[in-house]
């Protein structure tokens, strides 16, 4: 689901790094995909391995906004990494 389009949310397809001590153990310097992201206000993401990762098929995770450290997207025009703000609509 594309819940939200501001450009800042994660979306599925990102690359995520989470922060160290994140709820499911996870190396902060692992990279995970996001399969599945949520409406505002419910602030956490589906993760899953990148392919061609031992037990890509047999894994995936939830986690809070929080969590993430950095995320890139990659888009026809580039790469764009950058640190998310976990609810960007809340500065306006």
């Amino acid at each position: 689901m594309l819940s939200d389009q501001h450009p800042d949310r994660p979306r599925p397809g990102d690359f995520a790094k989470l922060k160290a001590g994140n709820s499911i153990a996870a190396d902060p310097g692992a990279t995970f995909v996001i399969v599945e992201d949520s409406p505002s206000g419910l602030e956490h993401v589906v993760l899953n391995l990148p392919a061609g990762q031992p037990r890509h098929e047999d894994w995936a995770a939830v986690i809070d906004l929080d969590e993430i450290a950095s995320l890139t997207r990659v888009s026809p025009e580039g790469a764009r990494t950058w640190t998310p703000d976990p609810d960007p609509e809340a500065r306006a």
